[in-house]
């Protein structure tokens, strides 16, 4: 079954951008789940029956305008904000696994979560959850000496990236100076190399219009590295934008803990890189959409949240922002 959204998005004159995409906002810590959806005019908040009860969840990513989120106890929850449903809950998850990636079979016309856990040094085994059937079953290769991790939560622990970069029937994870591929007709994995090798404050991956798009801050100068995979067949990356983050203090100011601006590059996240438009969420100083072609800023303004107060040590895990996108492929 595909879940089908048509709600029109609004028309605004930012920077002239007409489909800017709207961004997922998610929220649990001491209470309940909360969702809202912000398209650049306004949030609201997506009150469904039943998020109330969830005391702790955790993100695990987002496809077609559906939410995944990790629960204690090794079970997992669709939602979808928008019609205010949830769709499905999954129990018995992959025993000692965590969810890495979600997304939508071309081929199955179905949802499917990819999960992994590890069995020895350096060996993990995959396994893939059918949505039709209702089960899991290990993936066609289900070994591999690799398993997607950042360290954007916690720099001395190692988390699962559950919210790969999805292009050409592929999931793709940024580890270190390699990518990480699983083709998703395959079920197969591979490594390829990664643009360019550096110290850096942030690094991941991202879809911009179809292509792969990988973004950098490197250490010692304000500036972010924006390259597009342009030749997926022969890994031709090309460095296609600057962005200078060098902005005015006094207009954008970081609301408190402020340290050099060296120091405050690493608090940035890049939510979505669509057309000509760079949303980032910096920590401490906002939402921000920069305008690629006219190296404009504006601030977008968001309503108060008690996440706000602890955004700085749980961002990613349990709170914060992503690209939600209502289209449904297929």
């Amino acid at each position: 079954k595909k879940w089908r959204l048509s709600l029109t998005l609004p028309s605004w004159s930012m920077h002239q951008i007409e489909d800017r995409p709207r961004i997922l906002r998610y929220f649990c810590y001491g209470n309940s789940l909360r969702i809202s959806i912000i398209d650049g005019k306004s949030e609201k908040e997506c009150k469904m029956m039943g998020l109330e009860s969830i005391w702790t969840a955790y993100f695990a990513g987002c496809c077609n305008g559906l939410a995944l989120f990790e629960l204690p106890g090794f079970s997992c929850i669709v939602v979808n904000p928008l019609s205010k449903k949830s769709i499905e809950t999954i129990s018995d998850t992959f025993l000692g696994g965590r969810t890495c990636g979600f997304f939508f079979h071309p081929v199955a016309k179905e949802y499917r979560i990819l999960n992994v856990r590890k069995v020895e040094t350096d060996e993990y085994e995959y396994q893939i959850y059918l949505f039709g059937a209702k089960k899991w079953r290990k993936i066609a290769n289900p070994y591999f000496s690799r398993r997607p991790t950042h360290y954007r939560n916690k720099p001395n622990k190692e988390i699962v990236d559950g919210n790969p970069a999805i292009v050409n029937d592929a999931l793709h994870w940024c580890m270190n100076e390699i990518i990480m591929v699983f083709d998703i007709i395959k079920e197969e994995f591979s490594v390829r190399p990664a643009p360019e090798r550096s110290y850096y404050w942030m690094r991941n991956l991202y879809v911009k219009d179809d292509q792969l798009c990988f973004c950098r801050v490197i250490h010692g100068e304000p500036l972010m590295d924006i390259w597009i995979l342009e030749d997926y067949e022969n890994w031709s990356w090309v460095r296609k934008y600057v962005v200078n983050l060098d902005w005015d203090m006094n207009k954008y100011p970081v609301e408190k803990n402020y340290f050099p601006l060296v120091w405050i590059m690493g608090n940035i996240r890049v939510i979505s890189i669509r057309n000509k438009e760079l949303v980032l969420f910096w920590k401490r100083r906002g939402i921000f959409s920069y305008h690629l072609e006219f190296n404009t800023v504006e601030k977008l303004h968001l309503r108060k949240s008690k996440m706000d107060d602890i955004i700085d040590t749980y961002y990613d895990w349990t709170c914060g922002f992503e690209a939600y996108n209502e289209i449904t492929s297929g």
